[in-house]
């Protein structure tokens, strides 16, 4: 479902690799964990499609259901505010690094 907006497709399609190109990674990889070596099926950006949007051959990879789940964990956790107070501190900071080096 789209948000009110309409900044978001129905379904997150504007995310979705077509089938067939998921298909040619598996095979590529031979249904391989590009991490740990199990078997696995789902198709993962290296770089993710937000930052990148790229879904070239180059930036997949094979993992399996439990790297995937790790990964995505991570990335979760990597934003360094995890309150909006640590981000307004954060602008403060260089708002005030700003003034004291006089770039405006």
């Amino acid at each position: 479902m789209g948000y009110v907006d309409g900044s978001k497709q129905t379904g997150g399609r504007a995310y979705r690799q077509h089938t067939t190109l998921k298909e040619t990674v598996r095979k590529k990889f031979n249904y391989t964990c590009q991490l740990c070596g199990q078997p696995g099926r789902e198709v993962d950006h290296i770089i993710p499609y937000n930052v990148s949007h790229d879904s070239s051959l180059s930036n997949l990879r094979v993992l399996c259901k439990a790297c995937n789940l790790s990964i995505r964990r991570q990335r979760r956790d990597a934003n360094p505010f995890k309150t909006m107070d640590d981000y307004y501190a954060y602008l403060q900071f260089e708002l005030d690094k700003e003034k004291s080096t006089g770039i405006s």
